[in-house]
């Protein structure tokens, strides 16, 4: 093993114990939510949580559990993976805006009762416009409260909002702190983001050697982009 890849395995492991520590002392901390199990599992292998990427398998087990038309979660998960084209389904912001109109009302009766799955998909929905007005500040609102409910994709989404200025000002440093918290929960783009970001020193001091750190993170659970760029600093 590497220095670098050393100290990606460390970060891994201090972060699973906090987040062990902080679910024993408060177990509203922990993902909260009625999500069937293969629909957590295909999104843990969507984001790399799993150790992994495997978009095919996540696309399996989402299809699955969106087959029971009452899954208001996973049929609001088809809609968002429709949206832009996400785990190998093409991108039809059409279908997905048609899908979203038919769950959006169920879905944010679950996210107000305190569901932090429903609670991001309401981001979702706000972000891209899916069954509701696209308003970004909330957009911002609910990824906020899933984030801060320990829900990964939430705290990498926020990161976005500051990178591109979407509900907030831009500010690269408050993107790069919650790329942080999503990265060392093993997603893998905010972990290719950070690389990035210290690469260009863009909201953090310029490192080589963390964002070497980073990129191999994320190429090592399947990152495309990142191992060309791990490749590229390490000549």
């Amino acid at each position: 093993m590497t220095v670098a890849s050393n100290g990606v395995a460390w970060r891994r492991l201090a972060f699973r114990a906090a987040v062990l520590l902080t679910s024993i002392s408060s177990p509203a901390a922990a993902q909260d939510t009625a999500a069937d199990q293969r629909l957590l599992e295909s999104i843990d292998l969507y984001t790399g949580v799993a150790g992994r990427i495997d978009d095919a398998q996540a696309r399996r087990l989402l299809e699955a559990v969106a087959a029971d038309p009452t899954d208001v979660l996973a049929t609001m998960w088809i809609a968002r993976v429709h949206s832009t084209g996400r785990m190998t389904f093409a991108p039809d912001p059409g279908k997905a805006r048609q899908i979203a109109s038919g769950v959006i009302d169920q879905l944010r009766h679950l996210a107000a009762s305190g569901d932090v799955e429903a609670a991001f998909l309401m981001g979702t929905a706000y972000d891209e416009s899916l069954g509701v007005e696209q308003d970004y500040p909330e957009a911002m609102r609910w990824y906020r409260r899933a984030a801060h409910r320990g829900h990964v994709l939430a705290a990498h989404n926020v990161g976005n909002m500051f990178r591109d200025g979407r509900g907030v000002d831009i500010d690269h440093a408050t993107a790069a702190m919650w790329w942080l918290r999503a990265a060392r929960a093993g997603d893998v783009i905010p972990a290719l983001r950070l690389g990035e970001a210290y690469e260009a020193g863009l909201g953090v001091r310029r490192s080589a050697e963390t964002a070497r750190d980073w990129y191999e993170q994320a190429a090592t659970a399947g990152n495309a982009t990142a191992a060309e760029a791990l490749e590229r600093v390490r000549r």
